[in-house]
């Protein structure tokens, strides 16, 4: 088993992360962020568990003998710049959560016709064309959840498209009704009994998270 210190700065952020996401879904609300940002919401959800696996595993013993608790700068520093490269390689898309197709297809719809009135959908493969833009979008779906990505065909779109079009979709979806039955039942009862377990964990042996937190901090 893991020592409390470890554990707390493992499942921390993915509790946080789960609790996030099924408050979105239990509540109703829509949450509607860009591919970027959803790849960093993932990536600083498992940011505690590459500290305490491959920058322990790789941690530089000798480096820390000089820089004492500022070795961690630059292990951090590295960690978001590896973030950031993987965010700006991946591909542009929007990801919409808290509705399902049924809801996001519409929507899409509208958000493009109110940007390009002459805008075409082709339903039955979950198309719209914006020929305005010179935008193809598709809908990258599964099936009976309330997560969905909007990509498009064409990989060069600016970034002022998908800003204005993110605007748009939010703005749709706030005006319709969630999912019924709600989902995020599972993640809600996951993330509670983690955050149970890692109190009742870390409070059995409050001592050791200290003496954790001098022995990871101060190498």
């Amino acid at each position: 088993m893991f020592d409390p210190f470890p554990a707390v700065v493992a499942f921390t952020p993915l509790i946080v992360y789960l609790f996030t996401l099924a408050l979105i879904r239990i509540g109703g609300f829509v949450w509607v962020t860009t591919g970027g940002r959803d790849l960093a919401a993932v990536l600083t959800a498992i940011s505690g568990m590459i500290v305490i696996g491959p920058m322990e595993l790789f941690f530089p013993n000798a480096t820390a003998s000089f820089l004492g608790v500022w070795v961690w700068a630059p292990l951090l520093m590295l960690y978001l710049l590896f973030a950031c490269l993987l965010i700006l390689g991946a591909r542009p898309k929007l990801v919409a959560y808290g509705r399902t197709t049924e809801e996001v297809y519409p929507a899409v719809i509208r958000a493009a016709r109110s940007m390009d009135p002459e805008s075409t959908a082709k339903i039955d493969q979950l198309q719209v064309h914006l020929p305005a833009f010179h935008a193809h979008l598709r809908l990258d779906v599964s099936p009976g959840h309330d997560c969905v990505s909007v990509l498009a065909f064409e990989p060069g779109l600016p970034p002022k498209f998908w800003n204005a079009l993110r605007t748009k979709l939010r703005s749709e979806l706030r005006n319709t009704a969630p999912p019924r039955p709600r989902r995020g039942w599972a993640l809600l009862s996951i993330s509670l009994l983690m955050g149970l377990w890692l109190v009742r964990y870390v409070a059995a042996e409050p001592a050791l998270l200290v003496e954790g937190f001098q022995e990871w901090i101060i190498r």
